[in-house]
């Protein structure tokens, strides 16, 4: 789940943000210095005055987001669909070589989600995207703003009503060799995205849609392929001066004669043949596997492997890792890092309400991952309440396994919400605190399982309950880890997520 992805590059190190819609903290941010590895940064939004996401639903929250780097400064901008507020943050590196983001934002008064930030001659625009009537009209518009405001000095004027596909949105302006070029999506964020690209001789228009060139770059005609939903990219350029793409897309995996996608919008990276007018992206096919063959230049920028995505975490820094996610405006008294080991305490907020709940999670990253999380049951407290491991895509699609005190003896607990489907249930008991839980993701299906030592207790449910075609909505993906309800306390020595085969058939 690292949707909508844009780009900036300071010297040779590239920052990358990404969308987090109703997850903590806001605004994903990774950087790297080769284009293949990423080390993920504490994420931009940790206070309510930057973005409240008190109320933010399902699928809402922080929408798309634009980074540029300007005299000396990054800027962010996005819109907290919550507030529906459209804001810039502002940050500066300091002497440890992190970015230190403002308290403050600065609000932009405009219509409209998906903002760009671009800077020409000390000036600052802001292109969006929004409906410009009543008839459910979208256009890409552009207004002059002052930066440190955000007072709108010129527009809105309308650039561009798109190559004709649905939704037109995500715009990024760019100039090379003294025209403009607007990057757009559109077409919907499902089978139909793609990526449009139009041009001018003027900032304000008007942009040109050529015949033939649109769409560049998209999959919507090629169900074989096992990227789908391709589209909302950045164009940049690395140290060297090659041109690539970062864009979203989603792997979808197959079961029986359907895919489903668990995983949501991932970032992809593309190298760009930027010769001509117009940019090709990858000979203008989104193929799983690229071949270098043709971009000998790109090629020299990519000069390490790609590392695994597998994730460890032994608490041993007094920080909890950026790759830890929780809900709305985040873990506040709940969470706690000592000797090693995170404590997590319970409340009353559940998975299903709008609120948040004591939940931490992180991305599912792969179709077949194991998810393992070691307890540390000298301190884990359960004399009421109850604790364990969760996954979920929205608040009325997902499941958790639980286990709760009962006299001498721990209930073990299946607790899944399907729709307006909800089950409740104990399906065993166990003599003692089990030493851990692990949920087991294959395609097709997901396996809840608390292991004691000398019993195991589980139960199995289809993926397709946690998919983006489940809640018919496809801003988010999978988020699985630790869950506790009421007064209890959830001690945690160890989390792993390991990415494994896929299931046999004798499985």
């Amino acid at each position: 789940m690292y949707p909508d992805p844009s780009i900036c590059r300071v010297g040779n190190t590239y920052y990358l943000v990404n969308s987090t819609f109703e997850y903590y903290p806001g605004i994903a941010l990774s950087k790297s210095t080769d284009l293949l590895n990423w080390q993920q940064l504490p994420g931009v939004v940790t206070q309510t005055k930057q973005a409240d996401l008190s109320h933010a639903k399902s699928n809402e929250g922080i929408f798309a987001v634009c980074i540029r780097y300007f005299e000396g400064a990054f800027y962010v901008i996005t819109t907290n669909f919550a507030e529906f507020k459209t804001f810039i943050i502002r940050g500066v590196l300091n002497n440890h070589d992190e970015i230190v983001w403002d308290a403050d934002r600065v609000e932009i008064n405009v219509n409209g989600i998906d903002p760009d930030l671009y800077f020409e001659d000390g000036r600052t625009y802001v292109e969006f995207t929004g409906y410009i009537d009543d008839k459910g009209t979208k256009a890409i518009q552009q207004v002059e703003i002052d930066l440190h405001t955000g007072e709108i000095l010129a527009g809105p004027k309308v650039l561009s009503f798109g190559s004709g596909g649905r939704d037109v949105e995500g715009p990024h302006i760019l100039k090379k060799d003294h025209t403009y070029y607007l990057l757009t999506a559109e077409g919907g964020t499902g089978v139909g995205h793609m990526i449009t690209i139009f041009k001018s001789d003027h900032l304000w228009g008007p942009y040109e849609n050529k015949d033939g060139v649109n769409p560049i770059f998209t999959n919507r005609d090629r169900a074989e392929q096992p990227l789908q939903n391709i589209g909302h990219g950045d164009l940049f350029q690395d140290a060297a001066h090659n041109w690539w793409l970062v864009c979203l897309g989603t792997q979808p995996a197959a079961v029986g004669m359907t895919q489903i996608t668990n995983l949501g919008r991932e970032t992809l990276l593309y190298p760009v043949n930027w010769n001509h007018t117009w940019p090709v992206i990858n000979h203008g096919v989104p193929t799983e596997v690229v071949s270098l063959a043709d971009f000998k230049q790109h090629q020299q920028s990519l000069l390490n492997e790609q590392r695994s995505t597998d994730f460890e975490d032994h608490f041993e820094t007094a920080k909890l890792r950026p790759e830890w996610l929780s809900l709305r405006n985040g873990l506040k008294d709940n969470l706690k890092l000592t000797h090693q080991m995170l404590l997590l305490h319970g409340g009353e907020t559940t998975l299903a309400q709008q609120g948040t709940p004591a939940f931490l999670g992180l991305r599912q990253a792969s179709h077949d991952e194991i998810l393992t999380v070691s307890l540390a049951t000298e301190a884990t407290d359960l004399k009421q309440g109850r604790l364990g491991i969760a996954s979920l895509i929205n608040n009325d699609h997902f499941a958790a396994l639980l286990i709760e005190a009962d006299q001498e003896h721990f209930n073990v607990i299946r607790q899944q919400q399907v729709a307006d489907l909800e089950i409740n249930e104990v399906i065993g008991t166990l003599s003692e605190l089990p030493e851990q839980f692990c949920l087991i993701n294959h395609a097709a299906t997901k396996t809840f399982r608390v292991v004691a030592k000398n019993k195991t207790v589980e139960f199995t449910t289809a993926a397709l309950n946690f998919s983006n075609e489940a809640i018919a909505a496809l801003n988010t993906g999978d988020i699985e880890g630790l869950y506790a309800l009421g007064n209890a306390t959830l001690a945690v020595a160890a989390v792993s997520r390991v990415k494994t085969g896929p299931i046999s058939q004798k499985e």
